[in-house]
């Protein structure tokens, strides 16, 4: 773990699977600024992820970095552990790192446990399998107010990085917190 704290108190603690680049890194950017206490997974790439870190601490936010293996079972219970000892619970996962069903499953599966009441679950998707995952959470964590959807990019086009952390960004809003158990679909450029 890297942690690096300014001392401000936890309002919304979120964890970003994949967050040291890319669709993660421009989503854990978004959020930062927005007031939210950032946790950024990584797997390989620790520098990446210690260089997100401190830019979101030099803008006055929240942070810290972990590094997990989201498809290890007792990995994602470390990130969540290490979330909830030092920011005192978690709030809202993105799910951005391997597109693999294992990864999605593990990750969702934990965030369900541990995500405090009217918190939200966002998983970058393009596999009818997490999908589907998604919209039977939407239906089991309404009860709770968690809202729960997926985000899927253009396939085999470009589409920025940016662009999906705005969608990413506006169903974490309170506007986009109405919206739960849908498929977000991000057109290219």
């Amino acid at each position: 773990m890297t942690s690096a704290l300014n001392g401000s108190p936890a309002s919304r603690v979120a964890i970003i699977t994949g967050g040291s680049r890319g669709v993660g890194g421009a989503t854990v950017r978004r959020l930062a600024a927005r007031g939210y206490v950032v946790v950024v997974n990584y797997l390989h790439d620790q520098r990446a992820a210690e260089l997100i870190v401190e830019a979101v601490l030099t803008g006055n936010g929240d942070a810290m970095a972990v590094r997990a293996d989201v498809a290890d079972d007792l990995d994602v219970q470390r990130l969540f552990a290490e979330t909830m000892t030092t920011f005192g619970g978690v709030d809202v996962v993105v799910h951005t790192a391997r597109a693999d069903t294992r990864a999605a499953f593990v990750v969702n599966q934990q965030a369900a446990r541990h995500l405090r009441s009217g918190g939200a679950i966002v998983n970058l998707s393009s596999s009818v399998i997490i999908n589907m995952l998604t919209q039977a959470l939407a239906l089991e964590l309404g009860e709770r107010d968690i809202t729960v959807n997926a985000v899927s990019p253009a396939i085999n086009r470009p589409c920025l990085p940016d662009r999906v952390a705005d969608v990413i960004a506006y169903l974490l809003s309170d506007p986009g917190h109405r919206i739960t158990g849908q498929i977000v679909r991000v057109p290219p450029y």
